[in-house]
């Protein structure tokens, strides 16, 4: 592990959420700092050209900084070439922090809302336990703990040293993100360094890139959301069963703010890791019924007569979205999809949660796309804007009788015309909370 106390000068690469909170950080501890950003202006210690023979001995990247051979930042390229360390964001916490017991969860889906839930248990409990990473709170903004649950991405994994975990989950793994990473493979290895670097393992029964490696494993838990009693813990007639012990442990039919079968595999993952805590189904339960679902994730946002409005915004690629699709059987849904798309065919992935979907409301970017890939399997009305997108729906879901959906479950990233995804989550709400 690098001596950092003993570098005069460190350049941070990425002036972000994260890139500001490790800034301030080693800014209170006394380093001279450089920061570059492409975008950014106005940094403090800014800089745009570099002297890499008398400036800089530590180069620390923010996650989104692409470094891979085929898409490698310039200022990383010039940092390597000229033999200067590069350390991820998470390499300088564990640097400072080389105790601290980490959880760290990762998937294509439902990262946040498990590390999120499985924060919340812990803190109820009276467990010595801090939340952050990908979640949105920086390691560096954190208080001192006994315990850490961080939500990892696969850029952080990907381009971190000093990995170092307790607990390891990977939900799932679907692709995404593979424009960063350059190929699908590449993708998986990223998430498998979490259980690669990881004292106990917790996989699942039904993603099998994971299970191809690590289930004949010591110290592996595998969670499956079907009933498989080949399993450790398992889902049978709405409740999970743990093996181990041949009971139920959590009945799901009374967990209504958390609804969905992928917010059971999120539950099964987060009741897991608190076993491992010594903690009581009934404790367990008890708290994730007080636990409020994070924003943009399948929110039930108004209901005008028999019309749902949803926001599930944060369903950025295909297979978050037939989760949302799988979570309405039953309502006739009025689908609202476009944004940046992740470029992966969404009907290997919908296709058996489509059935209830009247009509797709296309907005964004991608619309020619979709329009294209849904042409003859269902209609689809061009809006161009996420606010027609939503008017329309709302006006052809008010004629139907019985239950019915709109629902924002979008499939692509936001950048093309929002800043976030929760941008886009919130603009939704807005504009439901305004219809008459």
């Amino acid at each position: 592990m690098i001596d950092i106390a003993s570098l005069r000068k460190i350049l941070i690469v990425g002036y972000g959420v994260s890139g500001q909170s490790v800034y301030k950080f080693l800014k209170d501890k006394g380093f001279q700092l450089f920061v570059y950003d492409d975008k950014a202006l106005g940094a403090p210690d800014q800089i745009t050209e570099i002297d890499w023979e008398q400036q800089i001995d530590l180069v620390i990247k923010s996650p989104a900084i692409p470094f891979m051979s085929h898409n490698r930042h310039r200022v990383i390229k010039e940092a390597l070439m000229h033999n200067v360390p590069v350390l991820s964001t998470f390499d300088i916490f564990r640097i400072y922090n080389p105790k601290a017991k980490i959880i760290a969860i990762t998937g294509t889906n439902g990262k946040s809302t498990t590390t999120a839930l499985t924060y919340h248990i812990l803190k109820k409990a009276g467990i010595s336990v801090e939340m952050g990473g990908n979640i949105g709170i920086p390691y560096f903004d954190m208080k001192e703990a006994e315990w850490y649950v961080f939500e990892m991405s696969s850029y952080e994994l990907a381009s971190s040293q000093y990995l170092d975990f307790e607990i390891a989950c990977v939900l799932n793994i679907e692709p995404d993100h593979l424009e960063f990473h350059g190929s699908f493979e590449e993708y998986i290895i990223a998430k498998h360094m979490a259980l690669d670097h990881a004292k106990l393992r917790l996989i699942s029964y039904e993603d099998r890139y994971s299970m191809n490696k690590y289930a004949n494993q010591n110290n592996v838990i595998k969670i499956s959301t079907e009933y498989e009693p080949k399993a450790d813990i398992y889902v049978c007639e709405n409740a999970i069963l743990n093996n181990a012990t041949n009971r139920v442990a959590i009945d799901l039919s009374g967990i209504l703010n958390l609804r969905g079968k992928h917010n059971h595999q999120n539950i099964e993952f987060a009741y897991a890791i608190c076993k491992e805590f010594g903690l009581q189904s009934r404790e367990i339960i008890n708290h994730i019924m007080s636990f409020t679902p994070l924003p943009h994730r399948l929110n039930a946002v108004r209901k005008i007569g028999d019309v749902l409005f949803v926001n599930d915004s944060k369903a950025t690629n295909p297979g978050s979205a037939a989760r949302a699709l799988d979570s309405f059987f039953g309502y006739k849904i009025y689908w609202l999809v476009g944004g940046r798309s992740k470029k992966t065919d969404p009907m290997v992935f919908i296709k058996d949660h489509i059935s209830g979907v009247q009509k797709i409301y296309l907005f964004g970017e991608s619309m020619d796309e979709f329009e294209d890939i849904f042409d003859g399997i269902k209609k689809t009305v061009r809006c161009q804007t996420m606010k027609n997108a939503i008017n329309a729906a709302y006006k052809d879901a008010a004629l139907e009788k019985g239950p019915s959906a709109v629902l924002l479950s979008p499939m692509c990233a936001s950048f093309d015309q929002f800043k976030s995804f929760e941008q886009r989550g919130e603009e939704f709400v807005k504009i439901v909370e305004e219809l008459n």
